[in-house]
């Protein structure tokens, strides 16, 4: 993605156009690699959500499954989209990131959900959800996002 880009996804979230920032995300070639799509319906509770999890989306040799790294990715890309809310201010990025893996996540279909903590400064910090298709949290995690970052 290059900084036009960057620059657009910032103007449509600052412009509140969330069904247009859902759109471009979806679109883009990191997405669809991912097999994810982002749901901003609510955007102070943004999901990241894999529809289909496929044999790729595995773990270890013999696992069934989703490997820890694909569920990493999935809450780093939901706690990240809560920076859209802060755009106005600037630009943001994941400052920190901290996974806790309770089960394994053996499901069709994955489903991280967003929510904001507190804010202190120029740090958002937040909490994300990873939850099996059963509704079922199978990992959470905490982390901070940076904002105000002027591009």
């Amino acid at each position: 993605m290059d900084l036009n880009q960057l620059h657009k996804y910032r103007n449509l979230a600052v412009s509140g156009k969330w069904a247009e920032v859902e759109t471009m995300f979806n679109r883009s070639i990191q997405m669809q690699h991912l097999g994810a799509r982002i749901d901003l319906a609510q955007p102070e509770m943004p999901k990241a959500i894999i529809d289909e999890l496929l044999p790729h989306h595995g773990g270890g040799i013999g696992s069934d499954a989703v490997n820890g790294g694909v569920l990493a990715a999935m809450a780093e890309l939901a706690l990240g989209l809560l920076g859209l809310m802060y755009y106005k201010e600037g630009m943001t990025a994941t400052a920190q990131l901290t996974m806790h893996y309770l089960k394994p996540m053996r499901s069709k279909s994955l489903v991280a959900e967003a929510h904001v903590q507190q804010v202190v400064g120029n740090r958002i910090f937040g909490t994300v959800e990873l939850r099996n298709d059963k509704g079922e949290t199978c990992a959470i995690a905490y982390g901070a996002l940076a904002k105000a970052i002027s591009m």
